[in-house]
């Protein structure tokens, strides 16, 4: 089963194939979950990364096969629900942490996702676009291509706008080093 395709691979799941479905958890699972997580970080639901993509999963099994057929690439198209549900799942809590701020007087605040710390705080400064297109490169691990599916935007765009998002972590982790390297080797 190795060798089937992801597009292949989900047909074969949607119509029941247990390895299939185990064989496409494998190759996706982690990063779909890893994606769903970093978009829901800063929620109340910060933990529910891995219920967003079974969400998807289950919900991919309840779709008409012609809808899973018209599907052209597998982890793009999987991508993209999951994608959706993180986005959903944000609006969702957020209404729901504010009428909870609204009742109780105070802010909620999410707890923080593991990971390295410096490097998701110089994510946050970057503005949501810049910031989703860095988590579908190298947390989702997708190609150019297969970003230009999930966003419904031109390739050569979104390279572009990557590279600018780039460019702008590089600057802000500079900035952000810059200050602790003035103060070392100091002696008062």
């Amino acid at each position: 089963m190795n060798h089937a395709g992801d597009h292949e691979l989900l047909r074969l799941m949607h119509r029941g194939d247990q390895g299939a479905a185990r064989e496409l958890w494998s190759r996706l699972g982690g990063r779909l979950t890893a994606l769903a997580s970093a978009m829901l970080r800063h929620t109340p639901g910060a933990s529910l990364g891995p219920d967003a993509v079974q969400s998807v999963f289950l919900r991919v099994l309840k779709l008409p096969g012609r809808e899973v057929r018209a599907v052209e690439d597998g982890a793009a198209w999987l991508a993209t629900l999951v994608r959706r549900e993180a986005i959903d799942t944000r609006r969702r809590l957020s209404r729901g942490a504010a009428r909870d701020a609204a009742n109780s007087g105070g802010p909620v605040f999410a707890s923080e996702a593991g990971g390295d710390a410096e490097l998701l705080m110089a994510l946050d400064e970057l503005d949501e676009h810049q910031r989703e297109l860095v988590l579908l490169r190298h947390v989702a691990g997708l190609t150019f291509e297969q970003i230009a599916l999930v966003l419904e935007e031109n390739r050569d765009t979104l390279a572009s706008r990557y590279r600018a998002a780039m460019g702008r972590l590089r600057e802000i982790v500079a900035e952000r080093e810059s200050p602790a390297r003035t103060g070392v080797g100091r002696s008062s």
